[in-house]
């Protein structure tokens, strides 16, 4: 199994972020690496403008790729600092990750190893915080 990522956004904020994940899914895709179903869990991070509808959708298709497309708002996103916004898409995309881990099955895979995993690296890199940490990143996005 391995972890992929794709950026779609307005703000280049959302590209910088999932940069910092990079090491995260490095983790992942070492240890994981033997997982044969999912194949693949890929995410897209997506900020764009309401007007355009896109919605989040999650799917999990033949060729074992299970694909967790977020969308979030940038009108929304625009307003906050660099650090809310980390704060944000952090629990977002680890939201939905355990919510779509629960929809699907998945026989060689511990969900729960493999969210714990994720959680205690993106706490090693100030991801999924409790609290936004006022104390670093306060730029707004351009």
């Amino acid at each position: 199994m391995e972890i992929s990522v794709v950026c779609d956004t307005y703000l280049t904020y959302i590209i910088e972020l999932s940069d910092e994940l990079e090491v995260v899914w490095n983790k992942v895709n070492n240890k994981y690496k033997g997982i044969n179903e999912p194949k693949i869990i890929g995410f897209a991070f997506r900020c764009l403008p309401e007007e355009i509808g896109r919605k989040t959708f999650r799917r999990y298709d033949k060729d074992k790729e299970l694909t967790l497309d977020l969308t979030v708002s940038y009108e929304e996103y625009k307003k906050m600092y660099k650090t809310e916004i980390r704060h944000d898409l952090g629990h977002t995309f680890y939201n939905y990750l355990e919510e779509s881990l629960k929809k699907y099955k998945f026989k060689e895979l511990n969900n729960k190893e493999l969210l714990s995993d994720i959680k205690n690296w993106c706490n090693e890199i100030g991801w999924l915080e409790e609290e936004v940490d006022y104390s670093k990143d306060l730029d707004y996005p351009n």
